[in-house]
């Protein structure tokens, strides 16, 4: 009977495919995107799941947030990475936080998903160099999915490009096996926060966006020398075009008050083992980056991602 033989052969595909997923590592993913979070919150967070991590208390971890302005400086970075005095960037509303990561100076801000994976990668086989170039093909396979043809592997220059164009910036710590800090893929970021430093102590290069990449597509660049740019239809394109990232609605207090509690509270491994958000936004353009991302993080570094509600 073909029709058995096919039904057989159907069942057994898919007992191999859970199979498949029953050997891959969970991921909690705990989403806090739909608003924005001061950087110290985040990095207060941060920690404090590292901390459990380490002790046993929790799993393997992927949080992802959307920062207020901030420069972050690490420990590569100096005085000598801002164009604008300190002073005066504070002045405007900016954060400036020195951070225990690697490299220079980077700027998180509204329209950039940041991601800190707080893996045990000492227990997962993974080298600092692997981990990090797995990192980057995360991002590589994310942004394919937009048809932005990026790369990695940049002698010197770690992160993620399109062309000669930074699109992602990736800073890691790993302390007793322990990874935190993570990448930022800028997705409809604000990049003129980019010129008041020299983002990552790279000179010479341009920072770009999935928004503007994709606005590549349908504008005629500039000719050299020419004062026009991409960015100047940048607002018309985000109205019209259907594929646009709009940023997201902010209900900044909420959220601040939620996660501010979450980490008063001590919760985590005792409070909510499972403090997950779905891979959804208000905004569903912002919402798909994130979701993409997740998979492809997830696919690349052999995880598999649990969404549970609390």
């Amino acid at each position: 009977d073909v029709s058995l033989v096919v039904t057989t052969r159907q069942e057994d595909r898919a007992l191999l495919r859970k199979a498949d997923l029953a050997m891959l590592r969970p991921l909690r993913v705990i989403n806090l995107t739909s608003s924005l979070t001061r950087y110290t919150a985040g990095l207060q967070l941060q920690d404090s799941i590292a901390e459990e991590r380490k002790s046993g208390l929790v799993g393997d971890t992927l949080l992802l947030l959307q920062h207020y302005p901030v420069y972050t400086l690490g420990k590569r970075g100096s005085d000598v990475d801002f164009k604008k005095p300190k002073e005066e960037l504070e002045a405007s509303g900016v954060e400036i936080c020195v951070v225990p990561r690697g490299g220079e100076v980077t700027f998180h801000g509204p329209g950039q998903l940041v991601a800190y994976p707080i893996l045990g990668v000492r227990q997962a086989g993974l080298g600092a160099r692997t981990y990090v170039e797995g990192l980057e093909d995360s991002l590589i396979d994310c942004l394919a999915k937009y048809g932005i043809a990026a790369r990695g592997r940049v002698p010197g220059a770690t992160g993620v490009w399109v062309g000669e164009r930074k699109i992602a910036a990736i800073g890691v710590r790993i302390s007793h096996g322990i990874s935190s800090h993570g990448l930022a893929l800028n997705i409809n970021t604000d990049l003129s926060y980019f010129d008041n430093i020299i983002p990552c102590g790279i000179r010479d290069k341009e920072v770009t966006s999935i928004a503007r990449e994709l606005l590549r597509r349908r504008t005629p660049q500039p000719t050299r020398g020419s004062d026009s740019a991409p960015d100047s239809n940048l607002r018309l394109y985000q109205d019209q075009n259907p594929l646009s990232l709009q940023p997201q609605p902010q209900q900044q207090q909420l959220e601040q008050d939620r996660l501010q509690s979450w980490v008063d509270s001590g919760a985590g491994a005792v409070g909510c083992p499972n403090i997950v958000t779905a891979i959804s936004l208000s905004v569903p353009e912002f919402g798909t980056v994130v979701g993409e991302l997740v998979e492809s993080f997830s696919r690349r570094l052999g995880f598999r991602p649990e969404e549970v509600r609390c």
